[in-house]
């Protein structure tokens, strides 16, 4: 039985926009059989129902029932496509192969230029492999069979040590994520620690009161207080013994961030007032505009709109004024001109005396 194709592509597949919810070969459609699954072989790529593949290739290899195509395909050659659009499953694959081919490093080379020689020799056998015509993609695929006939013990060694450091890196993600639990479940156990040692003075500090005499509670509480340092001393001095004789203490991960720490920071800054300015100092630094300054600053005017409630009410402040008036009185005196001059013109200089340099128009409006 063959099917025939009226729409395809230069690669003889099926286009993307076909309608893929029906079998090409016995033409089922979803609406009957709802859990159809379509398989394709590498061979050709052409797509048919799981129904059809058991159906025509279960007792042996038999033709592609596509027309036009004469392959012999064989039952565990089908698999299940992963992209929508067979052109691409057919580029991965064939790029695919080649690599298992062709995988020479950089540090298999003399040089850069000899490893990127390489590399587009391979791009170039690839692009014949998936989008030249039918004799370039001939000449490729004997390419590719006699380079892997002579470089067959290169490839293997190459395939060897590629799969050594997959798995050096396996080992060594697998120890990071081992130690980031073994420094969360000591951190777990710190913080129970810390929740038991808490409930205990707090038992030990009632116990201590009910049983002072009478007048005599300050000095129960500060002997129980007194004995919780002792023991945190003690606790500390064995951690840091323990810790300088234990070897394996001495893993440490830089650039961890310090969790008290931050959290000390976060409860610190909540505590402060609101800045929009996230501390940033806008005062002029030439002159002193703090509010006892600028009251002694006075004239007619300015003491009417500090007395007179038609100027207070609207919200008017002589201080603003104040301040405009004396930032852009001072602003302009830490520029010096003649100094920008000389040193903008040596720059200039120097520059053309080593072979480059342009022109700089300065303003001397000043």
């Amino acid at each position: 039985m063959a099917v025939s194709l009226r729409q395809s592509n230069g690669s003889g597949l099926p286009l993307a926009g076909d309608d893929d919810e029906a079998c090409p070969v016995c033409k089922t459609t979803r609406y009957f059989n709802k859990d159809m699954e379509f398989r394709i072989n590498t061979e050709c790529y052409h797509r048919m129902c799981k129904t059809c593949v058991e159906r025509i290739f279960k007792d042996g290899p038999n033709q592609c029932p596509y027309a036009g195509c004469h392959k012999t395909l064989r039952l565990r050659g089908f698999k299940a496509a992963y992209f929508g659009d067979l052109a691409v499953e057919r580029e991965v694959d064939i790029r695919r192969r080649v690599a298992t081919v062709f995988n020479n490093v950089e540090d298999d080379f003399e040089s850069l230029d000899s490893y990127n020689d390489y590399l587009y020799m391979v791009e170039c056998l690839t692009d014949d492999l998936v989008n030249g015509p039918e004799a370039a993609r001939v000449r490729a695929e004997a390419r590719l069979a006699d380079w892997e006939a002579q470089h067959k013990a290169e490839i293997e060694r190459n395939r060897r040590l590629a799969k050594e450091s997959d798995e050096a890196r396996q080992k060594r993600l697998a120890a990071e994520q081992e130690t980031a639990r073994q420094r969360r479940l000591q951190d777990l156990r710190e913080e129970a620690d810390e929740k038991a040692t808490a409930a205990r003075f707090r038992e030990e500090m009632l116990d201590s009161l009910q049983s002072a005499d009478v007048g005599h509670a300050t000095e129960a509480v500060n002997k129980v207080i007194l004995k919780k340092r002792g023991g945190q001393n003690h606790l500390g001095r064995g951690a840091a013994a323990a810790a300088a004789l234990d070897p394996a203490s001495a893993l440490s991960i830089r650039g961890l961030r310090d969790k008290k720490a931050a959290a000390a920071d976060a409860a610190a800054a909540s505590n402060k007032p609101y800045d929009p300015y996230g501390g940033l100092d806008l005062a002029p630094q030439r002159v002193d505009l703090a509010p006892q300054r600028l009251a002694e600053y006075s004239s007619e005017w300015l003491d009417v709109t500090r007395s007179k409630h038609d100027y207070t009410v609207g919200g008017y402040s002589p201080d603003e004024y104040l301040t405009r008036a004396l930032f852009e009185a001072f602003s302009g005196l830490g520029v010096f001109v003649d100094e920008e001059k000389d040193r903008v013109g040596k720059k200039a200089a120097a520059g053309g005396g080593g072979g480059g340099g342009g022109a700089v128009d300065m303003d001397d409006s000043s």
